[in-house]
């Protein structure tokens, strides 16, 4: 029987208040590989108030969803709003009871920290492209401040991804922001089949590539500049 991965997000979004979205995401050349189950609260929420929220989704993936004998058969991804990971609850392993594995907090900072980092990002992005919200543009640079030293970047066309920017980003970070990082998350539109959200975390002196480059590359093509 196929499983319907869309009325499994449907009723994870539908369980609680406060959750933006769900993606369950599929990866057609491995199917038997951990199903990502990607979670956006709108709101940051203690870790104990997340792991609750987790279980209740538990019950609803768990009709759907078989567990598997050799590990772990899903993982619940909860993203806070600036786009960083809060937690990852893993489930379905025959004999093993779930886990829940809160993710490291970014150390905190002060407002005028945040919002001046904020104002010259958001000067230099939109000197590139067009900012929207609602996702009829080239980006948006989240716009809440939850005190971490973090910034959170959407991209919805993959052209406006490329070295350049991401170098320019980094400039900035160098500028005395050296302990920040900022998010690229893709919510490429419209979307792009087998493309998950998993974008890149830029520092100051690196950058982490979270997603699949060697897939994204054979999705995207040329269109992929980074």
């Amino acid at each position: 029987m196929p499983i319907d991965i869309e009325m499994i997000a449907k009723q994870m979004a539908d369980f609680a208040v406060g959750v933006d979205d769900v993606r369950v995401e599929v990866d057609p050349e491995d199917p038997d590989d951990v199903r990502m189950i990607l979670a956006w609260i709108s709101a940051d929420l203690p870790a104990d108030t997340a792991e609750s929220l987790c279980l209740g989704w538990a019950q609803i993936i768990r009709k759907s969803l078989p567990e598997r004998l050799d590990g772990w058969s899903s993982a619940i991804v909860v993203i806070r709003p600036l786009g960083s990971p809060l937690g990852v609850y893993f489930m379905g392993w025959t004999g093993h009871d779930d886990a829940w594995d809160i993710s490291e907090t970014p150390g905190e900072t002060d407002s005028e920290e945040w919002d001046t980092l904020y104002q010259r990002l958001d000067e230099y992005l939109c000197s590139l492209g067009t900012s929207d919200s609602q996702g009829n543009g080239d980006f948006f640079l989240f716009d809440e401040d939850y005190g971490t030293l973090h910034q959170s970047l959407t991209i919805y066309r993959i052209e406006f991804l490329t070295r350049a920017l991401v170098e320019g980003i980094q400039a900035f970070l160098k500028d005395g922001y050296a302990d920040w990082s900022v998010s690229v998350i893709l919510d490429l539109l419209p979307p792009v089949e087998g493309v998950a959200s998993d974008g890149i975390d830029i520092y100051a002196n690196r950058i982490v590539e979270n997603w699949d480059r060697a897939r994204l590359a054979k999705r995207l093509g040329k269109r992929l500049k980074f």
